[in-house]
């Protein structure tokens, strides 16, 4: 299970794994742009994530992996930020990533194995200037990974964060303002933003069997752009 699977990194984890032979359902707020299973749900909907889970648990005999990748952002300076865009930001990414990991633990404890993936950002590390609610929730999401792969590890559970950096998809205004990509890019040793299948590499590496022994981690894939 993908959440945010129609946005750009997200498609580009569906793609991976179904062309890996995965059954992928995707949960997002608009129509996912894969052919696979899909549902339009709001991930900061208690009831919403709740009944997605079970739906996908019962078409599919439990849920073995879990993604949690969907998110948005606004700018502002923190004085001048509303306390709506600071709900809608954190209820995307780490509202959703709650309700979503709480959803599927006890399918995954039953068959006592699974993997949980949440994307995170270099920003939870090193702050957002008139980002501070992005930064926050990402960072938020790295602590509450960390605590339950300390709850479930003994259940055959692992849970891991992936923190990218700069990656181009429709998230970064391109097209509005090109020349600040322009120079975020000279500014990451590899000389180039990533793209959303380095962002999918990893997260594919954390679900299969050869990640087992890792858990409670945040994997930077940032083109050495931050390294904590």
């Amino acid at each position: 299970m993908i959440t945010g699977g129609a946005g750009g990194i997200g498609t580009a984890i569906a793609r991976e794994l179904i062309d890996l032979g995965h059954r992928v359902v995707s949960l997002d707020r608009v129509a996912s742009r894969l052919a696979t299973s899909s549902a339009i749900v709001d991930v900061a909907d208690e009831a919403a994530v709740a009944n997605a889970v079970r739906d996908a648990a019962d078409a599919h005999d439990g849920i073995d992996g879990l993604v949690c990748a969907a998110g948005t952002v606004t700018e502002s300076p923190v004085e001048d930020m509303s306390l709506a865009d600071w709900r809608l930001v954190t209820d995307a990414s780490l509202t959703g990533t709650f309700l979503a990991t709480r959803a599927v633990l006890p399918y995954m404890k039953r068959k006592r194995r699974g993997k949980i993936v949440a994307i995170s950002s270099g920003y939870g590390s090193k702050g957002y200037r008139h980002g501070a609610h992005y930064a926050a929730a990402k960072a938020g999401i790295e602590a509450f990974i960390k605590s339950v792969a300390l709850e479930v590890a003994a259940d055959g559970i692992t849970a891991n964060a992936i923190a990218p950096g700069p990656i181009e998809t429709p998230f970064l205004d391109l097209v509005h303002d090109p020349q600040r990509y322009v120079a975020v890019a000279q500014q990451i040793p590899m000389k180039r933003l990533g793209v959303p299948a380095d962002v999918a590499g990893a997260v594919v590496f954390l679900l299969g069997e050869k990640s087992n022994y890792i858990t409670g981690q945040v994997v930077h894939v940032n083109g050495g752009f931050y390294m904590p």
